[in-house]
């Protein structure tokens, strides 16, 4: 297995990781253990900017990684997918930051218990929103992946 494919699979791990927490973040609310869920936000935050950092990282000094299948496959499927990929990560990194400034500044003022006090919905509308975008967009990454690694690997 070379190293750029090696790299992949870290960052797909990677992210599964911060999903996993951030899945748990949001039960951990559910419950309204605020505590808990400000720590795991903040630990799935610090995971995505270190995989932002690696995969930036991994870009300047690889490049992009080629996809081997037809050009039609390329403009129908592979483009399609990863524009849908791309629109969903940039959205979820600006959700995630509206978001995380809501909640940290909430709690910062001493508001209650932060972002859960009742009637504080926009944090937990862009939470669901950016649930949504964060699955999606990991989702979208494994076929990404499968795209460029298994099914239509560049000879």
């Amino acid at each position: 297995m070379e190293l750029s494919s090696v790299l992949w699979c870290v960052v797909l791990l990677g992210m599964t990781l911060a999903y996993g927490i951030t899945l748990y973040g949001v039960h951990a609310a559910k419950r309204h253990e605020v505590a808990s869920h400000g720590r795991r936000m903040i630990v799935s935050c610090t995971l995505v900017g270190i995989w932002l950092v690696a995969y930036l990282t991994k870009q300047m000094f690889f490049g992009r990684d080629q996809f081997g299948g037809t050009s039609q496959e390329y403009w129908t499927l592979y483009v399609p997918v990863l524009a849908v990929h791309t629109s969903l990560a940039i959205t979820t990194i600006g959700l995630g930051l509206t978001n995380m400034t809501i909640g940290l500044r909430r709690l910062r003022y001493g508001i209650g218990a932060g972002a859960m006090v009742a009637g504080v919905t926009r944090h937990r509308v862009l939470g669901r929103w950016m649930q949504w975008t964060f699955g999606g967009t990991i989702l979208t990454a494994y076929v990404v992946y499968g795209m460029l690694f298994h099914w239509f690997p560049a000879q």
